[in-house]
């Protein structure tokens, strides 16, 4: 049974890849309708095997979401907007915004980001809907009213300010500097010189910038997009911190995998090593550190309360 069990499931990750592969093309053209670029031309066609590699990054997505989904007590469409929410804020929104910033250096042009982000949107809608039906979550709705979420308010929002404005700017710089930075061919693009500068003089000039307050304000917004995702799901403190870590690593990460004409290959992986590292300590910080002020009660127990 359990074997069984385990086939249907990689029938439906193998499934799910190709639709999401299928899916993130419409967005692609369907971006570029609404805001004509030069979106669909940038992707790098010099590879002979670049479709594999955009179904390889599709197995990889759809299988730390997959993951999120057998590890949620939500289910229908709670479920499919949590996965939307997951997916649009994480691949698209976050990524994107942090583009914006610095495309003084990378020369992105606008249309291409909005395209970006309006296909993302398209193609995540579809696919939340389409994983949540796959995997048997419209036809078991009545698990969906069996756990009551509450937060203690006070301690998340201390301890959200703390994350916000230390932690994540913390990770973000040093992972920077420590891996991203070591690359000759990213100190070219992001600053015009291989010269290797100490990392107390960068933070003056990340502070000088606004660099570092941008980070506060997009460590607020990864909390944002998390805790909605972390509220629903089961297992331990560990294992949700793993999830979560795992989520935003691979949908933050993944796409650095696809060649474009933006970053040079060195340039791609150095950001792949960076962001894949970070972003997972990154998540599992936000689970491990803010869990136990999401308590989940099941429902019968909340209405067997006395009512005074």
């Amino acid at each position: 049974m359990k074997t069984n069990t385990n086939m249907k499931k990689i029938f439906i990750w193998l499934g799910l890849s190709i639709l999401m592969m299928i899916y993130w093309i419409a967005g692609i053209m369907i971006g570029n309708m609404i805001f004509p670029s030069e979106l669909i031309g940038m992707s790098d066609n010099s590879q002979s095997n670049a479709q594999l590699i955009l179904l390889f990054t599709c197995a990889l997505n759809t299988g730390v979401v997959l993951y999120f989904i057998y590890h949620s007590h939500i289910r229908g469409w709670k479920l499919a907007g949590t996965v939307f929410l997951v997916i649009f804020g994480i691949q698209y929104f976050m990524s994107q915004i942090e583009t914006l910033w610095f495309n003084d250096s990378l020369n992105m042009p606008v249309n291409t980001i909005f395209a970006v982000v309006s296909g993302g949107a398209f193609s995540t809608l579809l696919f939340s809907v389409t994983a949540t039906w796959f995997t048997g979550n419209f036809s078991s709705l009545k698990e969906s009213a069996g756990i009551r979420t509450t937060v203690d308010t006070v301690p998340m929002v201390k301890k959200i300010l703390l994350l916000s404005f230390i932690i994540w700017p913390l990770i973000y710089f040093l992972a920077g500097y420590l891996i991203a930075w070591q690359f000759a061919a990213v100190r070219q693009l992001y600053s015009g010189t291989t010269e290797m500068a100490p990392f107390l003089s960068i933070m003056e000039a990340n502070f000088a910038s606004g660099l570092y307050f941008f980070q506060i304000f997009r460590g607020a917004l990864w909390i944002l997009i998390a805790l909605p995702a972390l509220a629903v799901m089961k297992g331990s403190r560990i294992h949700k911190g793993v999830i979560l870590g795992l989520l935003i690593a691979f949908l933050g990460s993944s796409q650095l995998l696809l060649p474009n004409p933006i970053m040079s290959g060195t340039v791609r992986m150095a950001h792949l090593l960076e962001t894949a590292s970070s972003d997972f300590l990154w998540g599992f910080i936000i689970a491990w550190y803010l869990e136990k002020n999401i308590t989940k009660t099941p429902l019968e127990e909340v209405l067997s309360e006395p009512t005074g």
